[in-house]
């Protein structure tokens, strides 16, 4: 069931990405929320703040976001997986790390952007999740990573907010 899930996840996030044409790493990656990443406080607490203004930017949180889908976030994305069983997008590459080394330093590749995902946290009743998506571009930006929240609505999900980590 919960693969189901993912692989809808993962779906919603690529067409909200827009990341058609492009190279995902096929390994999942892990969340940068640690005490040594850039905003090392993005608790659970911290992102259900509804909204709030930072050096005059407001930042919407993710209110809804139960503590068991950030909870389930965190234990999935201790130990990198392979998401290829759970891509089933044909319009994005999936590539190793050896093909990720390859690109970057391929001159005809450098406007080529190379993504990388977490696997999905999900909530018991798989209503909501939370993933995170990180993007670098060999010759320069697009880099940046967010957090998005997504709700499942029927069948369908549907990315509802995303959270910046960093952008540069």
């Amino acid at each position: 069931m919960r693969s189901q899930h993912e692989s809808q996840v993962f779906s919603a996030v690529i067409k909200h990405s827009r990341m058609e044409g492009e190279f995902l790493h096929e390994m999942s990656s892990n969340y940068l929320l640690t005490t040594t990443s850039l905003i090392p406080d993005i608790s659970w607490e911290n992102l259900r703040i509804p909204e709030i203004l930072i050096y005059g930017m407001s930042i919407k949180g993710f209110p809804n976001l139960q503590k068991e889908t950030y909870d389930n976030w965190l234990s999935i994305n201790t130990q990198p997986s392979l998401l290829t069983p759970l891509i089933t997008n044909p319009q994005i590459t999936l590539i190793s790390h050896k093909q990720s080394d390859e690109i970057v330093n391929d001159y005809d590749y450098r406007w080529s952007v190379i993504y990388t995902f977490t696997r999905p946290g999900l909530s018991v009743d798989f209503s909501q999740a939370l993933i995170q998506i990180t993007a670098h571009c060999p010759a320069g930006p697009p880099q940046y990573g967010s957090l998005l929240y997504l709700e499942r609505t029927s069948e369908q999900w549907q990315v509802k907010s995303s959270y910046g980590l960093y952008n540069q």
